[in-house]
């Protein structure tokens, strides 16, 4: 008799702890029923939304619905393979620059090319990225850039009066906004043909000039003369909606 008093009662229990663990996970898969729902109907909300749901003052620390990124991750990267974009570089604004001098030259100008050309060991520093808002054919970055440069560059420099200058170009500071168009984008890699780049607008760019072993004022007016033919082929050529095209995918992109 206890035996069977036992066994019921056994039983009885373990009905109960069935019953009790279902309906324990019923309530669980209910809560995720809703929670998935909840999560759904906020994944539909644009930032506007949010805007109007969340006050200001309560968003978490991590939340920012600001358009222009921080670029800290990309400025060390930047920093790491600055040596080999350099080397790289420096040969490549040679050979597209100096046939641009001569269009800018000044008449007292018969001619400037580089003798020497590093872009020196300081990277510049991306301050932050905006991605503008374009077609379904183009993909438009603008990159905030800010360099205070130790470069090497010396002109040598021919005179209509006969003169030859070694000038040094020193102190560059430069500081403007960058834009890229990765247009038109394309099914094959790395899904875009080209790539567009300018200056979004007149940037400010400060450097000195100096003749090695002379003085700029032995000549009067060849300081403005080169001055002049820097800026006016930085701007003429680069600032929007001037711009550089480089074709990644062969094709014609002007």
């Amino acid at each position: 008799m206890a035996f069977l008093f036992g066994a019921f009662l056994g039983l009885v229990v373990g009905v109960a702890v069935v019953m009790a663990f279902a309906r324990f996970e019923n309530s669980r898969a209910e809560q995720r029923r809703e929670l998935a729902a909840t999560a759904a109907a906020f994944s539909k909300l644009t930032v506007q939304d949010l805007r109007k749901l969340i006050p200001p003052e309560f968003y978490p620390s991590w939340v920012s619905f600001t358009q222009k990124q921080k670029l800290k991750w990309l400025n060390q990267e930047l920093t790491k393979i600055w040596p080999f974009v350099n080397e790289a570089a420096s040969e490549l604004i040679k050979t597209s620059v100096e046939p641009i001098f001569e269009q800018y030259k000044s008449f007292i100008l018969a001619s400037l090319h580089f003798s020497k050309l590093t872009l020196g060991t300081v990277a510049p520093q991306f301050t932050g990225v905006s991605i503008l808002e374009s077609d379904d054919s183009a993909i438009i970055m603008e990159l905030e850039l800010q360099w205070d440069g130790n470069p090497n560059i010396v002109l040598d420099i021919q005179t209509t009066l006969g003169i030859s200058l070694p000038v040094q170009v020193k102190n560059i500071g430069f500081t403007g906004v960058l834009r890229l168009i990765f247009k038109p984008l394309v099914s094959e890699f790395p899904c875009f043909g080209a790539v567009c780049c300018s200056l979004r607008e007149k940037s400010k760019v400060e450097f000195t000039l100096k003749v090695i072993g002379g003085e700029m004022t032995a000549i009067p007016g060849i300081s403005d003369a080169i001055e002049g033919t820097i800026r006016d082929t930085i701007e003429d050529t680069l600032t929007w909606p001037n711009r550089i095209i480089v074709p990644i995918v062969p094709g014609d992109y002007r």
